[in-house]
């Protein structure tokens, strides 16, 4: 996959994405989308797309169906339903749009976003383009269970086990996630390259999309002109945190992230102008947020329960009152849904109900640190390096998010107002008690880009113009520092050095075990995903996780060795093969004990709760 710093490849990536997303989001974005956002429909197809790939790819696999017969009934299903909307409502997005909602929109209001989000997405991607190939960046562990999920479900059901596979099955503790990497599986398999070629590109894309929303939230929701929009964009997409999530990559928060902005302005839209299409697709949004990263559920339906409550209060009715099935031939498709989706909503109830123990004050988070290792700087969330500027920066942040709620509808002030207050009392909360660091990163990274959009649409309020462009500017300075210190530390977690392991497979029967002599951390954890065609095993696997590991073995058939490390006194011979940073030897055949290598992986987690049947 070398080319010219890999941008002839992550261009071919980008379009996947673009085509696979649009075929799928046109026509439910035209029939559906709210009339009071049609103005700015453009800006939802690309995202309303993604969020359809992911369930519709999911409904159809979870009901048996292989998944390229699956993607391509999606693609045909997306083209057909994109011709009837067409036909049953012609013309293109922005005159369309504007002849809807009697409002003079132009062209440069949308390009203006959507080069913003180009651009948002190019930066993300400038440690893959610095490697020179597309791979995988950054140093989150997870990285390799991603990938490795994503090629298991272009071939397998979601609930199959294949120890065949580099990750032979679905991780117990992602059974809500399989619509993300269904989605992920598509888009490789429509660009026709792997899935560890795919994820820096596609992670940056949902960045870039999520930008969008937050472009699209605070024009629709608080009102800021075009541009004072842009800036807000500008600041949550380059913003030190956002980049972060995004490049690391943390893949499943990265599509929380993208869809919490479109589901919190539904939401409203919901709430105050009733349309089925407005519901479907905020159940979409939220349905999506909610597989991909239960944690963050309470995020957009703190705003979504504040707009219902006022709208409930607006008209004079009760807040107790719950909504009821209007109508029971709804029950014939509900129930099938809800029964093809079981599976994954009972991965999002065991992780909620898991991580609610956390909430305890004596409760030990030893086991949630994940792989972070201690705090990060609240500046960090606002997009600050440098204390100096954070301290003005978030002086400047705050005074702009009071003049924005302040001239914010009462429902609006107070939803939008009510996700900044959680995310700062969840900081307050989780800061003071020991390995409370990953719940603090989890609770800011969702609540701070609206903080800091909400707060540059205020600032561009200031009465005295001169004076919000001079913040916002200073803003924007401050940010762009971070985010080059970011970009500056993020290098290849995937590099040619461990793709060569590829030609280890190639040299070696099937059948030929190898043991992982190398450090427990992810060269090992890539090395079984790159080596899964052998049966593998380790003295010294990665343990203490929650990931697979390779099992404990001293006697196989071959030894990998990182040269770093001497040659072990169990091989014998020359080298059999030198890599650019590995070598393989054969071992002795006196070597003492069993060989337990296994092209099946070690599961540490094996069920998530006391009682909870063993999955092996």
């Amino acid at each position: 996959m070398q080319g010219r710093g890999g941008v002839a490849d992550a261009g071919r990536v980008a379009l996947a994405c673009v085509a696979l997303f649009a075929i799928v989001g046109f026509a439910p974005t035209r029939l559906f989308l709210p009339a009071g956002l049609r103005r700015h429909e453009l800006l939802w197809v690309l995202p309303v797309g993604a969020i359809g790939a992911a369930l519709e790819l999911a409904l159809l696999v979870y009901a048996f169906v292989p998944f390229d017969i699956a993607l391509a009934i999606v693609l045909a299903g997306g083209i057909g339903a994109g011709i009837y909307a067409w036909r049953r409502d012609p013309g293109l997005p922005l005159a369309r749009s504007a002849r809807q909602a009697g409002v003079h929109v132009t062209w440069g209001t949308l390009l203006v976003p959507l080069y913003l989000a180009v651009l948002i997405g190019a930066i993300a991607l400038v440690p893959m383009f610095r490697g020179g190939f597309v791979t995988v960046i950054g140093n989150g562990s997870d990285a390799h269970l991603a990938v490795g999920t994503a090629d298991f479900l272009q071939d397998h059901h979601p609930n199959e086990a294949a120890p065949a596979e580099a990750v032979d099955r679905v991780p117990l503790v992602w059974r809500s996630k399989p619509p993300i990497y269904l989605a992920f599986g598509a888009v490789a398999r429509v660009a026709g390259m792997e899935p560890y070629a795919v994820i820096a590109t596609l992670a940056a894309a949902l960045l870039a999309l999520g930008a969008l929303g937050f472009w699209l939230l605070t024009r629709e929701l608080l009102g800021a002109g075009a541009w004072a929009a842009a800036a807000a964009m500008g600041l949550v997409g380059l913003n030190r945190m956002t980049l972060f999530t995004g490049m690391h990559p943390y893949f499943n928060q990265t599509w929380g992230y993208m869809a919490l902005p479109f589901a919190i302005v539904l939401a409203w839209y919901v709430v105050r102008r009733r349309s089925r299409g407005g519901l479907l697709l905020f159940a979409s949004f939220l349905g999506v947020l909610v597989f991909a990263y239960p944690l963050a559920m309470p995020i957009p339906l703190i705003a979504a329960i504040i707009f219902w409550a006022f709208e409930r209060r607006r008209q004079g009715r009760s807040l107790l009152r719950l909504p009821r099935l209007q109508n029971k031939r709804n029950l014939l498709w509900i129930v099938p849904l809800f029964g093809l989706l079981l599976l994954p909503l009972q991965g999002v109830l065991e992780k909620v109900s898991v991580s609610t123990r956390v909430l305890a004050p004596g409760y030990s988070l030893v086991n949630w640190g994940g792989d972070l290792t201690g705090f990060f700087p609240e500046r960090y969330f606002l997009g600050f390096d440098e204390a100096g500027f954070g301290l003005a920066g978030m002086i400047l942040l705050i005074a702009g998010l009071v003049i924005a709620l302040r001239a914010a509808p009462r429902d609006i002030r107070w939803g939008l107002g009510g996700i900044v207050a959680f995310g700062v009392l969840a900081a307050l909360y989780f800061r003071p008690r020991e390995y409370g660091w990953y719940f603090h990163y989890k609770a800011l990274a969702f609540a701070a880009p609206l903080g800091v959009a909400v707060g540059a649409a205020g600032l561009a309020r200031i009465r005295w113009k001169w004076v919000g462009v001079v913040a916002l500017l200073f803003l924007i300075g401050a940010t762009r520092l971070g985010a080059a210190k970011e970009i500056g530390r993020t290098f290849d977690q995937l590099p040619v050095s461990m793709l060569e392991l590829e030609r280890v497979d190639e040299y070696l029967p099937a059948d030929a075990s190898v043991r992982l002599d190398m450090p427990a951390d992810g060269r090992q954890l890539w090395a079984g995903i790159i080596l899964a065609g052998q049966p593998l095993c380790s003295q010294r696997p990665v343990l203490e996780t929650s990931y697979p590991h390779v099992p404990v073995s001293r006697k196989a058939d071959y030894v990998l060795v990182d040269d770093d490390w001497r040659k072990p006194f169990d091989a014998v011979g020359p080298p059999l093969l030198t890599l650019d940073r590995y070598v393989l030897y054969r071992m002795g055949a006196d070597v003492p004990g069993p060989d337990r290598c296994s092209r099946k992986m070690t599961l540490t987690v094996k069920k998530l709760y006391a009682g909870g049947k063993d999955v092996e």
